[in-house]
């Protein structure tokens, strides 16, 4: 079979709950809540890992992984410690693709697309980078079947 050829699955509605990609593609947008569980009035419309732009981004970092250790020694080692956070980082601000809060105050700056703005952002604000990141990771936030409760 040729790569990247689509094949037909019969009853392919039975798949229809197993797909995550199409709406982690398109994105979701994610309630932020203060520590309390208050929430925040913010919101922030994200991209999930199984898009391809998250897999592209990862496919590139974890080659470079690859090449450092490849070259071995300490260095290798220190230098994927140093890198994993901003590595992380880097995915979590590529899969963001806008904000808005609920009383319609226009913000800041354009998170994903000013790095530098946005990883203060979620610097000086772990509470909101947690969320975004779990949010990101979890398949059942990009499935087009509704929750149950």
């Amino acid at each position: 079979m040729e790569e990247g050829k689509q094949v037909a699955i019969n009853g392919d509605d039975m798949f229809v709950a197993l797909d995550t990609k199409a709406k982690s593609t398109e994105g979701i947008e994610i309630e932020i809540f203060k520590p309390d569980g208050e929430p925040s009035g913010l919101f922030i419309k994200v991209r999930g890992q199984d898009s391809d732009e998250f897999a592209k981004l990862k496919e590139r970092q974890d080659r470079a992984r690859v090449r450092l250790l490849s070259k071995g020694g300490r260095g290798a080692i220190d230098g994927l410690y140093d890198t994993s956070k901003q590595n992380e980082m880097e995915l979590i601000i590529a899969c963001c693709l806008s904000w808005r809060h609920e009383n319609g105050k226009s913000m800041p700056f354009q998170i994903g697309v000013d790095e530098v703005a946005t990883r203060n952002f979620f610097t000086r604000y772990p509470v909101v980078y947690d969320q975004v990141r779990v949010g990101i990771n979890d398949r059942a936030n990009f499935t087009t079947v509704p929750a149950k409760n």
